[in-house]
């Protein structure tokens, strides 16, 4: 190839390129506008506002003001702050290692190859098209402190006392994780699932041959090889259990006594209830550290060395 043509190939290369990478930018700017319009700049935003006197509605009488860290001071002194900390941390501890145990178990289950077993997969991921709201709504009959209350009318039947559930602080969270495991259990049995069937026969065949047991197949190939798999549960559940607002909204408003006053729903009270825009900017910064820190510390535990 002369120098001319080459010449003349690497400025139509380079032509293409530039045309392409228009191409690319004018397709991803609207997402790109929208994504700045909506999350970049609301987050720089809260970050300005945390260090601020802002209130939902500003006033005269109350002027924005420069108060440096004092919003942050608040977060971490604040009785009830301090608590929504313990709070999600507890709804975590109980959330996430139930979804991963029992979504693998499901899915061990329904895997099987037999008659009605797509009924079974139906019925296990049925409460996932059903909206955290309306879920809430039946388990508030459930939970009902009263007698007549499906699960006090169990407890009566074994000769149990009725319980105050939602209203007993001890059991309000846990009542709270229950049913979003119920919830959300469904979606990551069918995660775990579609993990499980991407396994090769020919692993159980060969450990049939050495003589393996079933729990010696479930220890040794299947969990190694859902490692990828469970990792993402793990990860996914984790964040999802951190963002916990609906359930406390819709049931228990964060009481009683505040045992179930999370870090989401603390920033609501703080930012519609309080009216207190920099304090709820400064707990939104700090928990997206928190969030942050927890997403890379997994990340960095689970990666395959």
């Amino acid at each position: 190839m002369s120098e001319a043509s080459w010449k003349k190939n690497r400025k139509h290369r380079s032509q293409l390129t530039r045309s392409q990478q228009r191409a690319a930018w004018g397709l991803s700017a609207p997402a790109m506008i929208l994504l700045f319009l909506f999350m970049i700049l609301p987050f720089f935003m809260s970050v300005f506002y945390s260090f601020t006197s802002r209130q939902l509605v500003v006033s005269a009488k109350r002027p924005t003001s420069f108060v440096g860290f004092t919003n942050y001071e608040k977060v971490f002194t604040d009785k009830v702050t301090r608590q929504s900390f313990f709070n999600t941390l507890e709804y975590t501890l109980i959330l996430v290692p139930s979804v991963m145990v029992l979504a693998t178990l499901l899915a061990l289950l329904v895997n099987r190859k037999a008659r009605g077993v797509t009924i079974f997969r139906l019925i296990y991921f049925s409460p996932q098209v059903v909206t955290m709201t309306v879920v809430t709504v039946i388990w508030s009959a459930f939970f009902s402190g009263m007698e007549d209350g499906l699960f006090n009318m169990i407890l009566k039947s074994f000769g149990i006392p009725a319980q105050k559930w939602l209203q007993d602080p001890n059991l309000a969270m846990p009542c709270i994780a229950v049913m979003s495991i119920w919830q959300c259990l469904g979606m990551q049995m069918i995660i775990v699932l579609g993990g499980l069937q991407f396994i090769p026969e020919e692993i159980y065949e060969a450990g049939t041959i050495d003589g393996c047991t079933s729990w010696q197949e479930l220890i040794y190939i299947t969990i190694p090889q859902l490692k990828n798999i469970l990792v993402y549960v793990f990860i996914s559940n984790t964040i999802y259990s951190l963002k916990m607002f609906t359930q406390v909204f819709m049931l228990t408003q964060g009481g009683p006594s505040n045992s179930t006053t999370t870090l989401v729903y603390r920033m609501y009270e703080e930012g519609f209830t309080n009216k207190r825009v920099g304090r709820t900017s400064a707990l939104a910064v700090v928990f997206f550290l928190i969030v942050l820190v927890i997403s890379q510390v997994q990340n960095k535990v689970t990666e395959d060395k």
